[in-house]
């Protein structure tokens, strides 16, 4: 599936699934400081390491990534739960520095729970975030994302043990479908 997103700026963003050609750009993107931080992955990551990340992913989840013309400058991942948590899945969102508030973000969070919601009738996304980054959580309530829980002492960060939190959206069922009026002879 490939489509510009409906978020006002940038109006060059396209956000389409991640392919294994997209290695290269998606081992860069990572590589930016306020990413690299944020993930729980060791740093200096080879870009073998990142291939096989990246194979892995597009095998058990959803990976897209957001283009503006030849530039890989953002990324999502929605991973679904298995058996008693197939209602629910787990959100990621990395944004290149350059742009950041800048609609990339928006673009690639409204695909994605548009794939959560209307194709796979997920009624749980929950994500886990650094206690402290208040600008991702200000990101994520936008989108109905509340704190369910404060993670102490969850992730080493540049050798201290900092608090986490489990933010979630929870969403009803998807409604049924009317009845049709008359059934087929």
């Amino acid at each position: 599936m490939e489509r510009a997103a409906s978020s006002p700026p940038p109006p060059d963003v396209t956000i389409r699934a991640l392919r294994a050609a997209d290695a290269d750009a998606l081992h860069a993107l990572a590589r930016q400081p306020s990413i690299d931080g944020r993930f729980a992955s060791a740093p200096h990551a080879s870009l073998d390491r990142r291939r096989e990340w990246l194979d892995a992913l597009m095998r058990e989840q959803y990976a897209l990534g957001a283009w503006i013309g030849e530039a890989l400058v953002g990324w999502s991942e929605l991973a679904p739960g298995k058996l008693r948590r197939s209602h629910a899945a787990s959100i990621s969102i990395a944004v290149h520095d350059a742009w950041h508030r800048r609609g990339v973000g928006g673009a690639l969070m409204r695909e994605t729970l548009a794939i959560a919601d209307d194709w796979l009738g997920l009624r749980r996304i929950e994500a886990q975030l650094y206690a402290d980054d208040f600008v991702a959580l200000a990101f994520h309530r936008k989108f109905g994302f509340e704190i369910e829980a404060t993670q102490r002492g969850a992730a080493l960060r540049d050798g201290v043990l900092v608090d986490g939190c489990l933010i979630a959206r929870l969403k009803d069922s998807p409604p049924l479908a009317a009845a049709p009026s008359e059934t087929p002879a």
